[in-house]
Parts: C-alpha cells; sequence; structure tokens
C-alpha cells in the first residue's frame, strides 16, 4: 500500500533506534509505504533500510556488530577522529557483510531524505537520496555524532548530525506538502529535553564555526519546541505518532544487545498495535 503526499518523520538517538526499527519491520511485513521519508542520525540510517524494503536488516546493522573490535571504539577516534571506523561501516557492511539492496532502494517510489546539519550555517539542510550506493556519504554526515566524528565533506560545506539542527523535521515534511504524516519518535511522550553537558567540549572544538556552537547551545530549547509542534499536529488530525509509553533506560552507545532486543520487540509490538489505526488514518 502506497500513500501519495504522506510522510515518514524518523527522529534518531543512537541506540534507541532499535524501537524504529521494530516498527518500521512490521510496517515493511504489511507493505506500507509513504510517499516521503525523512531519517535523522539513525533514523536515516534504518529509514534508508526502509526504504530498501529489507525486514530485519536496520537492526542487525545498528547493533550486530557492537562486540566487534573493527566496528568501533577508542582507538579509531584517536587513529580516525571517528567512533565508528568509517569504512567498516559504509563499506564493508553495506557491500559485503551485509548487502544494502542498493536496487531496491533507487526503484523505489518513496523520496528519502536524510537531514544533515551545515557546520558553517548551523542550519539543517535535506538532500534527496536517490542511488544509496552514490550518496552514503550524505547518510553518513546525517549520523555523525559531533565530538565522536569527523565533519563529512560534501560539495562546499562540512557536514555533521542532522538532529543538531532539526531533530523532528516534522515541518519540513508539512512544507514540501505532505497533509498526512506519522512520526516515530525515540523518547516517551513525557520526555524533555535538557541542556547538554557536550556544549561546553563542542564550544572549543567547532569555536571556527560559531553558527554551529549556537545550534548546539539551543538545541534542547528547539527540540521541546518541536515535541510541542508534533503533539499539536497530532491534536489537530494531521499526523500519528508512535513512541515508547514508558522511559528509555538506553544510552546513546549502548552495547547491551538484550535491552537492545528488548527495545526492538516493544517497537515491533508498537508497529502491530498501531498498524489498523495508522491505515485508517492515511486512508481519511
Amino acid at each position: 500500500m502506497f500513500y501519495e503526499n504522506t510522510g515518514l518523520v524518523l527522529e534518531g538517538g543512537g541506540m534507541r533506534g532499535s524501537y524504529t526499527a521494530g516498527v518500521l519491520d512490521y510496517f515493511m511485513e504489511k507493505g506500507l509505504m509513504l510517499s516521503h521519508v525523512y531519517g535523522v542520525s539513525a533514523g536515516a540510517l534504518i529509514g534508508a533500510n526502509y526504504v530498501c524494503g529489507q525486514v530485519g536488516r536496520g537492526f542487525r546493522t545498528l547493533t550486530g556488530y557492537i562486540g566487534n573490535k573493527d566496528y568501533s571504539g577508542l582507538k579509531h577516534l584517536v587513529k580516525e577522529g571517528n567512533w565508528f571506523n568509517v569504512d567498516f561501516s559504509y563499506n564493508r557492511i553495506p557491500n559485503e557483510l551485509d548487502p544494502a539492496d542498493y536496487d531496491s532502494f533507487s526503484a523505489s517510489p518513496m523520496k528519502f531524505f536524510a537531514v544533515i546539519a551545515n557546520l558553517e550555517t548551523g542550519c539543517a539542510e535535506y538532500p534527496q537520496l536517490k542511488d544509496l550506493r552514490k550518496d552514503m556519504d550524505w547518510l553518513r554526515a546525517s549520523a555523525s555524532l559531533p565530538l565522536l566524528s569527523k565533519p563529512v565533506p560534501l560539495g562546499d560545506g562540512l557536514y555533521l548530525d542532522g538532529g543538531i539542527s532539526d531533530s523532528i523535521p516534522l515541518e519540513k515534511s508539512v512544507a514540501d506538502g505532505n497533509t498526512k504524516n506519522v512520526v516515530i519518535l525515540t523518547q516517551h511522550r513525557e520526555f524533555v529535553k535538557k541542556p547538554s553537558s557536550n556544549r561546553y567540549p563542542a564550544r572549543l572544538m567547532y569555536r571556527k564555526y560559531p553558527a554551529f556552537v549556537k545550534a548546539m547551545d539551543e538545541r534542547h530549547n528547539m527540540y521541546n519546541r518541536q515535541t510541542e509542534y508534533v503533539y499539536q499536529q497530532e491534536k489537530a488530525g494531521t499526523t500519528y505518532v508512535i513512541q515508547p509509553q514508558r522511559p528509555v533506560e538506553i544510552a546513546r552507545l549502548e552495547k547491551d544487545t538484550s535491552k537492545l532486543r528488548r527495545l526492538y520487540d516493544i517497537g515491533y509490538r508498537d508497529g502491530k498495535k498501531h498498524y489498523e489505526n495508522i491505515i485508517r488514518f492515511l486512508s481519511e
């Protein structure tokens, strides 16, 4: 089932993306497709698998290599400037170890956008990825965590995690003309974002990019305004929200795979629980 003029908005959150992976696996099993997909950070990585139609791959690639020394860790941060080994994550996994279905991505009727943050302007940008093999660096930029990743050079700019500038791009989807939107959040409804302690080292590391530093300083306010907007649109009947019902006790770089599997299972059950209501919502 393909629905025109609809948006699927996927929040990031590091390993909390296990929840999103569970929801989207159920959607894929039912053949549910929305016309526009907007992924932020981990939400972009998992959303790309949704567009590919690869059930299970989002969770596998997010959690399946946690114990592999070639995947991530301090040695990669010291040696390369990236906590996650770029070659392993964006070459070996999608091309050798757990191949991405590039052809299905390109053939999909869904339009996919990865949210990225421009260091110079501090603003979000929304490139549309049409060829996942060629556009992999756009996906990488969206998931490149500040302080743990080198900025990704793309065109004339440098980019990092899109969540710094637009954590929940519902307003972008609405501006693109999508009259119905499904938003998948990775925090519970009562969550209020607090100022991050990372703001202080970021001021030093990114001192050449004051607009980006300001975006990091103000991120908690931006995020809280966005969740308020999401719930307003939900009340207005234009947005359907899926999110964990309880606080998610998962670290951004969580390594306990049993916790991540439980969160995935919760997401899968929530996808199943909400599915019929979502179909009615999209069909009205």
